[in-house]
C-alpha cells in the first residue's frame, strides 16, 4: 500500500486548517483510484501532526509513504523539520520507503498556475 502525506505548517485559524483538510480530502477521491492513501500532518498549532500522520499510515501497512510540503518556499520547515522528523521515521521503519517531493513553490507548472489565474 502507497500513501501520501500533506504537510503544512497549522494555524490558529480554524478556517485556515479547513482549506488543508478539504484539499486533501479532494486529493484522497482521485488517489483512492489507485489504492494511494492520503493523509494530513501539521507541524505546529493543530492535530494531527506530522508525526500522527506517518503513524497513521504505517499502522495502515503502507510499505511507501510520500511527503509533499504544502509550503510556497524552501523555509526552516522545508529545508529542517520535515527532512529530520523523516530520518528519524527511516531509522525505526527501514522497510519503508519514505519520498520527500518537492515543495510547492519548486512544483513543475507552478507559474503556469499563477498564470492561468490572471
Amino acid at each position: 500500500m502507497e500513501a501520501l502525506i500533506i504537510v503544512a505548517h497549522g494555524s490558529k485559524l480554524e478556517s485556515s486548517n479547513n482549506e488543508i483538510i478539504t484539499l486533501m480530502e479532494k486529493t484522497k477521491k482521485e488517489l483512492l483510484k489507485n489504492d494511494i492513501l492520503v493523509f494530513v500532518g501539521f507541524l505546529e498549532l493543530t492535530e494531527p501532526s506530522f508525526y500522527m500522520a506517518l503513524n497513521s499510515a504505517i499502522g495502515k501497512n503502507c510499505t511507501k509513504i510520500k511527503i509533499f510540503p504544502y509550503f510556497l518556499a524552501a523555509g526552516k520547515h522545508v529545508m529542517q523539520d520535515i527532512p529530520n522528523e523523516i530520518k528519524k521515521f527511516k531509522k525505526l521503519y527501514p522497510q519503508i520507503e519514505f519520498k520527500l517531493l518537492p515543495h510547492i513553490g519548486q512544483c513543475n507548472g507552478i507559474e503556469n498556475m499563477i498564470i492561468s489565474n490572471l
